[in-house]
């Protein structure tokens, strides 16, 4: 008794300990997940934040059933983060009663299943791949969405069991199955399913059909932007990466005149920005300096400039303090157009005469009517302009590795989709 009491005790002198491990790593994990779109993050920066959520599960391996305890009423809260770091306490742990736990808890809703998902890519595969390929072929069609996802975040193929898939009435009923099946089939470049997806591009439901259409896009199928085209007048979860998307495909000439149209709808402006840096015409530079001057575009016009011309605004010490707005007063509701712009909340501020000539004297290195990234030029089936992309990705920041990843798949039909949202391996 005496034996027990003693370990017990010490069991207990280490659950202070312990709890500060799962508060930590659920955090660091929710700050990571924001890092990862942000304009100010780079590779080692992740690479930074993944070592610091590794030491904290580290220190839960010692006592798998005290870390286990503590995670399960954190799972109550139905938090991305918690979740994440409990499945990883699973599966390490090789219970499959545990494993089953969390497997439940990730359909609570879309931020605890993220966070499963990112767990499962996160851990070594010998941890994982039986649990990934048994939820493949499981009669659960939320068990084969799961699967799918984590698929989908290791950008490996599931194999053929996918025509199966495109062949199943239950499967093309289930709708987040079905996304993230068309989804799969454009981030690895599946060319064999080109005919099932064709099937679905003008499916009844909006987010299917953008999906179907931007996997035709992803495996070659580039005349598919043009329906794309119907998707990002509104706002959507999919608006961004249509943009991002069209006018890295659409042809110049067209691309100007569907900016230009959209340019006519005051609502567009940030949209229109944003679509211009994609196309990497430096006919629009200065058009962008202008728009520098407002306030509300300073920021998105600032950024669409360094992802064309590769000029870094703090690098070259072409910013200014952020002037006070009073026509803007920020505020929590969502439905107000004033609301905070967190897109851009760091980014720099534009100072607009430095950049205006640091342009008169850079321009004459861009020509225009071409497109650039980053200050590369774009050019198809260019052995030196890969190489000088591939370089980029590994060096820029997240929201331009992002640009310059979508650039690469879509230039090179051997390229891969780099998910520059997985675990780094710095």
């Amino acid at each position: 008794m005496i034996k027990t009491r003693n370990t017990q005790k010490q069991a207990n002198a280490f659950r202070d300990i312990n709890e500060q491990f799962v508060v930590d790593a659920s955090f660091l994990w929710i700050l990571r997940s924001i890092s990862v779109n942000q304009p100010h993050y780079y590779l080692n920066d992740l690479a930074e934040l993944e070592r610091r959520i590794d030491a904290n599960l580290d220190g839960l391996m010692c006592d798998f059933s005290q870390a286990w305890e503590i995670c399960l009423p954190e799972l109550e809260l139905e938090q991305a983060g918690e979740s994440f770091t409990a499945a990883i306490i699973a599966f390490r742990s090789r219970d499959v009663d545990k494993i089953k736990h969390v497997i439940t808890h990730a359909f609570s809703n879309d931020d605890t299943f993220k966070g499963v998902v990112s767990a499962m890519a996160w851990l070594p595969k010998n941890l994982t791949k039986e649990w990934v390929e048994r939820f493949l072929y499981s009669k659960d069609l939320n068990h084969k969405y799961l699967a799918l996802a984590v698929y989908s975040s290791i950008r490996k193929s599931p194999g053929d069991i996918l025509q199966e898939f495109f062949q199943r009435e239950d499967c093309l009923s289930h709708t987040k199955l079905l996304i993230r099946l068309l989804r799969v089939v454009g981030e690895l470049k599946l060319y064999t399913y080109v005919n099932q997806v064709q099937k679905l591009a003008q499916h009844d439901e909006p987010e299917i059909a953008f999906w179907a259409n931007w996997s035709l896009v992803m495996i070659g199928e580039h005349k598919q932007v043009i329906p794309l085209l119907n998707f990002i007048q509104e706002e959507s979860s999919w608006q961004q990466l249509g943009i991002q998307t069209i006018f890295k495909v659409l042809p110049i000439d067209q691309s100007r005149q569907w900016i230009s149209q959209f340019s006519q709808k005051p609502d567009m402006i940030r949209s229109v920005i944003k679509a211009t840096g994609v196309l990497g015409d430096p006919h629009v530079i200065p058009w962008l300096i202008d728009k520098m001057n407002t306030f509300d575009t300073a920021k998105v016009a600032g950024e669409a400039f360094s992802l064309i011309t590769g000029i870094d605004l703090d690098r070259y010490e072409l910013t200014i303090e952020q002037p006070e707005d009073i026509t803007i007063v920020p505020n929590d509701n969502s439905d107000d157009d004033n609301v905070d712009l967190d897109e851009d909340e760091n980014l720099p501020f534009p100072d607009v005469s430095k950049i205006n000539h640091a342009w008169l004297r850079y321009r004459d290195r861009y020509t225009a009517g071409k497109r650039y990234i980053l200050g590369i030029e774009v050019a198809q089936r260019n052995p030196a302009t890969i190489a000088k992309l591939n370089n980029a990705l590994q060096s820029v920041t997240q929201r331009q590795r992002a640009s310059v990843a979508l650039t690469l798949a879509l230039l090179d039909p051997q390229s891969p989709y780099v998910n520059v949202k997985a675990r780094s391996q710095v």
